[in-house]
């Protein structure tokens, strides 16, 4: 805590120096423009840092989802590889715990856990969702029964990737659209979980998004 206020603290009066000429180039209560002033790029990556998972090594590759900012970044540890500016995700919201056919979207940390280059949606990284962590919150929250808990253990331990038969739902992930329309992909959040993006956008993260690639999802 007192490393992150000295940072916040820090990357504020950094900003108050910009002066006004940088002020006059930022719209009222837009946050994104200040990340298209140069030069100003690495101190809002910085002020993102604060938020950086915990355990991340300096040359870790991973993957960054902002759905309230409908925002998705890759990331070598603090430093920004690619950005892409708009996202859809699941038509029933997002939330820490999904139900099976809520059509929400999962909130937490996963891992790629696996790649299908047939997908129907043209290209489909899949996230260990039902994870650990997420099985061990619902079963003390009643939403799983202590057989379905054992159950996403075991799977998982067997087959290397989460289940997507449980009360919980699975299969989730991020994908492009396919054939799908792209005026309602830019529209709606039409998704049934996942993570939409463009056909091109989910192609540009085809190089960087490996088996056990670090995925945080936030809202």
């Amino acid at each position: 805590m007192k490393r992150a206020s000295f940072l916040v603290a820090a990357l504020t009066a950094a900003i108050l120096t910009l002066g006004s000429q940088a002020q006059a180039n930022i719209p009222s209560g837009s946050l994104d423009a200040i990340d298209l002033l140069p030069g100003q790029s690495a101190l809002w990556q910085a002020l993102d840092a604060i938020a950086m998972p915990e355990g991340l090594t300096a040359d870790e590759v991973w993957l960054s989802i902002d759905l309230r900012n409908r925002r998705v970044r890759v990331l070598r540890g603090e430093h920004e590889i690619k950005r892409i500016e708009h996202l859809a995700f699941g038509a029933g919201g997002a939330a820490p715990l999904r139900a099976k056919g809520s059509s929400m979207t999962p909130l937490g940390e996963f891992r790629v856990d696996r790649i299908n280059r047939a997908s129907r949606f043209g290209l489909f990284f899949g996230f260990d969702y039902p994870n650990a962590q997420v099985a061990e919150e619902a079963l003390q929250s009643g939403k799983i029964t202590l057989q379905e808990y054992w159950y996403i253990d075991d799977y998982r331990r067997r087959h290397g990737r989460a289940p997507h038969t449980t009360s919980l739902g699975g299969l989730i992930g991020i994908h492009g659209l396919g054939r799908g329309d792209p005026d309602i992909h830019r529209s709606f959040d039409w998704t049934e979980g996942c993570v939409a993006v463009s056909n091109e956008e989910i192609r540009a993260l085809d190089p960087w998004l490996r088996i056990g690639t670090r995925v945080v999802i936030k809202g």
